[in-house]
């Protein structure tokens, strides 16, 4: 009988700290995909033009993949172009404004589903890494 209550005790306390450790995971994922801060620095609009989402995609806060949000943009959304710049894996980016707002960020080109009117003018501030 002392047997069967020492092995019930080790495999309840085993089964509260496999749930303590699942309801902490998500806590700690969460605390990963923290956004940014709203970049509200415009910087120079050299560029008029603007872009249609295909999708629904994060603004970031640098020209990466693997930076925090800024916002995400849905499908159809609009983004207004301020200019352009290649990340260090050689991918185009642009940082510009989302329509109706005062928030601004960087997005993939491949997130397009168009775009319409811009040059292409190069970031020459902050060498395209930020702008805050």
């Amino acid at each position: 009988m002392r047997y069967l209550s020492t092995s019930t005790a080790v495999f309840a306390t085993v089964g509260a700290i496999a749930g303590l450790a699942l309801v902490s995971a998500p806590a700690a994922q969460a605390a990963t995909s923290i956004p940014c801060i709203t970049v509200s620095a415009s910087g120079p609009n050299l560029d008029d033009g603007w872009g249609v989402m295909k999708g629904s995609y994060n603004l970031k806060r640098k020209p990466v993949t693997r930076t925090c949000n800024v916002r995400r943009m849905h499908k159809g959304q609009v983004l207004y172009f301020h200019c352009w710049t290649k990340n260090s894996y050689g991918n185009l980016w642009v940082y510009g404004r989302v329509k109706g707002t005062r928030t601004y960020g960087w997005m993939s080109v491949a997130n397009f589903r168009s775009v319409h009117g811009s040059s292409y003018p190069k970031c020459d501030w902050n060498k395209g890494k930020d702008h805050t």
